[in-house]
């Protein structure tokens, strides 16, 4: 039998008195071992379609030879240590713990020795319901998984799954299905000009410039440490966000953004007191991106401020909405480095209260909340 050919024959069987024929499909695998599928009874399906299911097969296992071979799919644990390996240099480090962290409630919902083409999409669901219910604590948390979170882990199994589907691992991604959006968040505090400004001046000089750039420049936490100075353009009042040796920025790979006047100042005031020959506008080093958030609550005690949660991503928000004010979506989009407009409209782009206090004619609240 040829390598990628697929036979069209049929099968017979009696149930009593009755005989009954079906069409099936037949191949080859490379270990030599014989397939068989069963594609409808041949009082149902002429020979004509048969024969177009036949070619249809056969030019699946042609073009994807791992559709022959799917029996032989790695374990779970394998898979994972491979998905990982060849992922860290095209993930962001913090979003490849994400994905190291769903592989752990994988591992420990399905087992390590488990094969992944022998998950279904039944399991999926049951494994998401787990998720909700907290029953994967041992896999390294300790209390139950909020809904953002838990939609965050079925996105990392699709694309985790998806990749093996991809690659002729298996034959169908059973999270695929399964809805995995991060739902919109129903609250966003929009924050205002008099308490960046409180922030800004309880601050440390590295603080300052690092919240100023995502505050100013909508920055995500990680693109402020990792901009360097070679990326500022003073003529044009731009800044570049691209990729170096050890970094890659969510999304795309390079976007230009505008330098509005206060962050000019601030960045000219923090070139003139940079070392010689400093290559980052924040020392690598001198900040951690993941321990940030008691370091923040403290800075807004000591501003008195009333701290919110996230506080960088609520900065780079605050940016993308009141820029949404002035200049079009796919403007903002393009400043933002979102891959696609509707997530900036659908994630970004919300409502705060001073849309509410300006359609009701209220007079403008300290602070400066409609700030350019």
């Amino acid at each position: 039998m040829p390598s990628n050919a697929v036979y069209l024959t049929t099968t017979t069987f009696e149930r009593g008195t009755k005989k009954y024929s079906y069409w099936a499909l037949q191949w080859r695998d490379r270990t030599g071992k014989n397939h068989l599928k069963s594609i409808g009874s041949t009082r149902k399906i002429s020979k004509r379609q048969a024969e177009k299911l036949r070619r249809k097969k056969e030019y699946e296992l042609t073009t994807r030879p791992g559709r022959r071979d799917s029996g032989k799919a790695p374990t779970l644990g394998d898979y994972l240590e491979h998905y990982l390996s060849v992922r860290k240099n095209e993930l962001a480090p913090a979003t490849l713990d994400l994905h190291k962290q769903t592989g752990r409630y994988l591992a420990a919902y399905f087992g390590p020795g488990q094969r992944i083409d022998m998950i279904q999409r039944a399991d999926a669901r049951k494994f998401k319901a787990a998720l909700a219910e907290g029953k994967l604590q041992s896999a390294g948390k300790k209390k139950t998984l909020g809904e953002s979170t838990q939609h965050q882990h079925i996105r990392n199994a699709r694309r985790i799954f998806g990749i093996a589907l991809e690659d002729d691992l298996i034959n169908f991604n059973p999270f695929d299905r399964m809805a995995g959006r991060m739902p919109p968040a129903k609250g966003f505090h929009e924050v205002t000009t008099d308490e960046f400004q409180k922030l800004y001046e309880a601050a440390s000089p590295i603080w300052q410039v690092w919240i100023a750039l995502c505050f100013y420049a909508g920055l995500r936490r990680g693109e402020a440490l990792y901009l360097r100075w070679e990326n500022i353009d003073w003529a044009r009042s731009r800044l570049t966000v691209i990729a170096s040796a050890d970094w890659r920025p969510k999304d795309r790979d390079s976007r230009v953004v505008p330098i509005v006047p206060e962050l000019r100042s601030i960045l000219l005031e923090r070139f003139e007191q940079a070392a010689e020959g400093a290559a980052y506008i924040i020392p690598r080093g001198s900040v951690d991106p993941r321990g940030c958030y008691w370091p923040f609550q403290r800075l807004c005690k000591r501003a008195g401020v009333k701290p919110w949660t996230q506080p960088f991503h609520t900065l780079r928000k605050t940016r993308l909405t009141r820029w949404a004010r002035d200049f079009p979506q796919h403007v903002v989009s393009e400043w933002a480095g979102h891959a696609n407009i509707e997530t900036t409209a659908e994630y970004y782009l919300q409502i705060s209260e001073s849309e509410y206090d300006r359609a009701a004619g209220l007079p403008k609240k300290a602070g400066g909340k409609q700030e350019a």
